[in-house]
């Protein structure tokens, strides 16, 4: 590998540059095939819903996406927004979901609501190869998708020559956190102290306090698509554990599956002999060729090796947001490895309350008649008449109050007749 430090943009010069984004990648291997996609570079489309119908288990709230021409293009770039918009929307992500740095060196935003942001370059490329080294066995997770143990791995290094697995992890958990902002309220002492086993911590943090699970490393086979990936908690799970997984940061290891079309379309754009109608026509692509797709958003992702992927698969009250479930797909060339950086925080002594539904309602009958509620009115307008009529008799002797009682008991009266009671 080699040394490379990306030039400070412009207007940024005072900023101090994270430590994360000076990377190592690999040098371009001449014997490279011409239809891989370039180093860093990530595909992402919406795909069409699909034939069967989806019902929501939530009141989901509206979903808004990026025009298709932005999403092609690799998505949205914040430094393009102004700041009234940049700030409009980090107040909506800071009291819905946590707030983030998009200033974040190539952050591109993938969907708006839910947010999904992608970081490219995340984790080094050889590093990823050193990782997936490692991904043998594990535990099933969910459907095709197995999980490795990294408990035992911890103290060995990542690499020949390279630091130990457990202090690299704690490096990424703290970059992950100059994106995921939650200064202040973050579990003091070091990342690595809190984790453990079972449920990725060893005690859940203190009410309101943010921690680092252990981060997950995970496999889908050749050929294979996952089920939905539990990136959240629900109520009762995350209540009697204490904690729930507020963001999550998913760091792709393995290449993104090839898009044969990408490289047909980019011989034919080479060729000058190509007619102009179909050089201005949007080159199809494989819409399966993902490696991580969003099923209700309709969103598909080819991640590039070492791209992160980041979600919010809770909201701020604990609610998880069934709006980012997801799924993972392997190509039949090989399989597809991540590793997870679920970041949860800890929960209030009544934990989080369930939304009230129909089923949490008790209806009283009253009476037995089907009638019951006609036979209420005909006897509240025989009261109220009989009130107007009482005063109507005793009208010579009426004091003023009298009056202005009779007086509202008719208006009364020509307001249920009005509405027909």
């Amino acid at each position: 590998g080699v040394a490379v430090r990306r030039p400070t943009p412009t207007g940024s010069a005072g900023r101090r540059i994270p430590r994360a984004l000076a990377v190592r990648c690999r040098a371009a291997a001449p014997s490279s095939p011409a239809d891989a996609p370039p180093m860093g570079a990530t595909r992402v489309w919406h795909c069409p819903p699909p034939e069967k119908e989806r019902k929501a288990q939530q009141a989901c709230s509206t979903i808004s996406k990026l025009p298709p021409h932005v999403l092609g293009a690799g998505g949205l770039d914040p430094a393009t927004q102004s700041p009234q918009n940049q700030q409009a929307y980090l107040g909506s992500l800071a009291e819905r979901f946590l707030p983030v740095n998009l200033s974040y060196e190539d952050v591109r935003v993938l969907n708006v609501d839910p947010p999904v942001f992608a970081i490219p370059r995340f984790v080094p490329a050889d590093e990823c190869d050193a990782i997936v080294a490692i991904a043998k066995g594990g535990k099933k997770l969910v459907r095709n998708v197995k999980r490795v143990e990294l408990g035992a791995k911890l103290p060995a290094p990542v690499a020949d020559g390279a630091p130990a697995l457990v202090q690299r992890l704690a490096e990424l958990s703290d970059d992950c956190k100059s994106f995921v902002r939650c200064d202040g309220a973050w579990l003091e002492g070091s990342v690595a102290s809190a984790w453990g086993d079972e449920v990725g911590l060893k005690t859940p943090p203190p009410p309101g306090a943010f921690a680092f699970e252990m981060p997950q490393l995970c496999v889908t086979a050749k050929g294979k698509t996952s089920d939905p990936l539990p990136d959240a908690y629900d109520v009762d799970a995350a209540n009697a554990i204490g904690s729930q997984r507020r963001a999550m940061c998913r760091v792709f290891l393995s290449d993104p599956p090839v898009d044969p079309n990408a490289s047909t379309s980019d011989t034919s754009a080479d060729d000058s002999s190509s007619s102009s109608s179909s050089s201005s026509s949007t080159p199809d692509i494989d819409r399966d060729a993902y490696s991580l797709k969003f099923d209700i958003l309709d969103l598909a992702i080819a991640p590039a090796k070492g791209t992160a992927i980041v979600t919010f698969p809770a909201f701020a009250d604990g609610a998880a947001d069934e709006r980012v479930s997801c799924v993972v797909r392997a190509p039949a060339e090989s399989p597809t490895c991540w590793m997870d950086l679920p970041i949860a925080v800890g929960l209030d002594e009544g934990g989080i309350r369930k939304p009230v539904s129909m089923s949490d309602v008790v209806v009283e009958t009253v009476g037995t008649d089907a009638n019951v509620g006609d036979a209420a009115r005909s006897r509240n307008r025989q009261e109220w008449r009989a009130d107007v009529r009482g005063a109507e008799k005793e009208g010579d002797v009426a004091t003023e109050t009298e009056g202005a009682v009779a007086e509202a008991a008719r208006k009364k009266l020509a307001e249920l007749k009005k509405q027909g009671l």
